[in-house]
């Protein structure tokens, strides 16, 4: 027997509404939302994440009266709209509550089936509201659909660069050993002093000549006389010798950092889809977000801003206030990170982030094992998996 999906929209937070249309959606069945009119205009972008046929989706748009959402108009509004001819499957996760128990009210006078989507727990309850609160007749069910990247930014509306990843400069191996350069201190004043040349004058260039920038002679070239001492102290052997492209001096000045922890997190987490250097957009805005390193694992985002260091406190302030505007942007859904290798001995930092919802991963819980697996052990309970 066909049946119809029936899901409250709330812009805000469509996942409840997509993973459940995603669990029980099979070919012939139709779909319902129900909206007020502020929300409406969401439903067209969730059903076209769902890439259903325009033909199968209906909607009931509950209007206000005199700026008033009233229960006894929402009831009628819903009702003349019902078949006792068809079987619903109805989600009461979204909406807000008033909305909520209007149309649990009169579903229940018609053949429904009552569902909960708990996207926290990554399940879906399904309810039978009777008399009895001693039965124990509720039922919990795994949600198993596993989203991708491009499809949970595709949901809340925002555009990505992910159809073109970023590719890694070199081996994994090679940034695990810059890291173990960096983390135990192995790197000499000088060699600090290369980097951040390269990252102050050298970032956007598409290339330079090695010797060249050891000796300029252009008043516009800042000269770095040890840049290729410095390069065979880490052993790291461009691709065109005697030069440097775009993405191996980005690599130098950070991008190394990003690689490790985009090898680390895939390797321990096995998470459901992984990108780094990702670029969004909500479409509107034209400013582009970069996310270093993101991830999916059982339906939660994961996005990490790695910083091989923090040389004060107003740099760190500059970096978390980033991290809250790309929480803002992807809608306060994402589990938010920052992974660096800067040394918080008090805790300041830690306290700073956390205020704002985000989690601070300083030196000592990146080189520290059990530390280090403490946090990746909490990013799965996150994502309720084991």
């Amino acid at each position: 027997m066909s049946k119809t999906i029936v899901n409250i929209i709330d812009k805000s937070n469509p996942l409840p509404a997509y993973l459940f249309t995603k669990e029980y959606y099979e070919k012939g069945d139709d779909l319902l939302f129900i909206s007020t009119q502020e929300e409406a205009d969401s439903i067209q972008r969730l059903a076209n994440s769902l890439e259903i046929e325009e033909t199968l989706v209906k909607r009931i748009i509950v209007k206000r009266y005199q700026d008033n959402l009233l229960y006894e108009r929402i009831c009628r509004t819903i009702k003349d709209q019902l078949s006792q001819e068809k079987q619903y499957y109805l989600n009461l996760a979204g909406g807000n509550r008033y909305m909520t128990l209007s149309v649990q009210h009169v579903f229940e006078e018609f053949n429904t089936l009552f569902f909960y989507t708990q996207t926290r727990e990554n399940q879906i309850v399904k309810t039978i509201f009777d008399n009895s609160i001693y039965d124990d007749d509720d039922e919990v069910f795994p949600i198993r659909h596993r989203m991708t990247l491009k499809e949970y930014f595709s949901l809340y509306g925002l555009e990505s660069d992910l159809d073109q990843p970023r590719k890694m400069v070199k081996e994994t191996a090679f940034s695990q050993h810059l890291f173990t350069m960096f983390s135990q201190n192995m790197l000499a004043r000088g060699d600090y002093q290369v980097m951040e040349a390269l990252r102050e004058k050298y970032r956007n260039w598409k290339f330079l000549i090695v010797s060249q920038v050891e000796n300029p002679d252009k008043d516009y070239m800042t000269a770095i006389p040890s840049l290729n001492k410095f390069l065979d102290f880490i052993g790291f052997v461009p691709e065109r010798r005697g030069s440097l492209q775009s993405y191996e001096i980005e690599y130098l000045t950070g991008g190394w950092f990003e690689e490790y922890v985009y090898a680390l997190i895939k390797e321990v987490l096995q998470p459901d889809d992984i990108a780094m250097g990702v670029h969004i957009s909500n479409g509107v805005i034209k400013h582009n977000n970069e996310l270093d390193v993101c991830f999916i694992k059982a339906n939660k985002l994961f996005v990490i801003e790695c910083k091989t260091g923090v040389t004060n406190e107003s740099l760190f302030n500059e970096i978390v206030y980033k991290v809250c505007a790309l929480k803002e942007v992807l809608l306060g859904t994402s589990n938010s990170y920052i992974f660096s290798l800067k040394k918080d001995h008090k805790g300041n930092w830690k306290k700073t982030a956390k205020y704002m919802g985000i989690t601070f991963c300083d030196w000592l819980n990146l080189t520290m094992p059990e530390r280090l697996k403490s946090i990746l052990n909490e990013m799965n309970r996150i994502a309720k998996e084991k």
